[in-house]
């Protein structure tokens, strides 16, 4: 078994490690290079017992599981992400288990190649989220169209707007109230990091639309609490903003 000096010694030089430490509990924490979808880093262990490093095997410790519960993906509840999540760690030999993606390391000459693998399973794996994310926005501007289609409004979908700066605007759907057009842009992500993206992309959006554009009306999908109140305070400068759950709200602002 390797102690914490010779794994350091080992990983020294290597540049898919970026820093290795020892935690409180003993556990050897190796930072590589390797990027979860929200820019995080992805983690490899070397679990300690006692004063001893079990070094015959590597392990993310249910980080990777852990982040996709943050972003409300369980791969072990659709048949589609169980067979992603075991083709991944079939590809990089490596296994689960409980919530711990986990290498072994056959041989100390290996530790580098053993941490390459699990890296990239961590990051095959951490890409489930986006069999969620495309789902979300997908869902959300359908059900924004059934509230426009529901009153009645005459409405143009992916619409492009005169923007300020010469360029275009595209905008989700532009509505034909009673007085008022509406553009209205969708938000919508389980994800923290992804929510405070798309609010800065819509507000860059309503920013950029020419004088005399239409009325603005951002729609967020407030199933999920992920929205910045910086953020939302931000597109409430520039935009009407109501949750997707009040549809008689989203409705009467459509209709004016």
């Amino acid at each position: 078994m390797l102690t914490f000096d010779e794994i350091c010694r080992t990983l020294s030089g290597h540049s898919i490690v970026r820093e290795v430490d020892r935690l409180p509990k003993g556990h050897v924490r190796m930072q590589t290079i390797f990027l979860y979808p929200d820019g995080a880093s992805v983690d490899v262990f070397v679990r300690a017992q006692g004063s001893l490093l079990v070094t015959d095997k590597l392990s993310d410790l249910g980080q990777t599981i852990a982040w996709l519960s943050d972003v409300q993906v369980k791969p072990w509840t659709s048949k589609k992400r169980q067979a992603l999540l075991e083709d991944a760690i079939r590809l990089y030999d490596v296994t689960l288990d409980g919530g711990a993606l986990e290498a072994s390391v056959p041989d100390e000459a290996q530790l580098v190649d053993r941490i390459v693998h699990l890296g990239q399973a961590c990051v095959r794996v951490a890409d489930l989220t986006y069999t969620r994310r495309t789902s979300l926005q997908t869902a959300v501007t359908e059900e924004i169209e059934e509230v426009i289609a529901d009153a009645e409004l005459p409405y143009d979908a992916n619409a492009e707007l005169a923007g300020k700066y010469g360029a275009k605007v595209r905008v989700d759907f532009v509505v034909q109230g009673k007085h008022l057009r509406s553009a209205v842009l969708g938000l919508s992500s389980a994800n923290t990091s992804t929510a405070h993206s798309t609010s800065n992309e819509i507000f860059r959006k309503w920013h950029d639309l020419a004088d005399g554009a239409p009325q603005r009306v951002t729609v967020f999908d407030d199933r999920y609490d992920t929205y910045k109140d910086d953020d939302l305070k931000r597109l409430r400068d520039y935009s009407d903003v109501v949750p997707l759950s009040d549809r008689q709200a989203v409705r009467d602002l459509l209709a004016a």
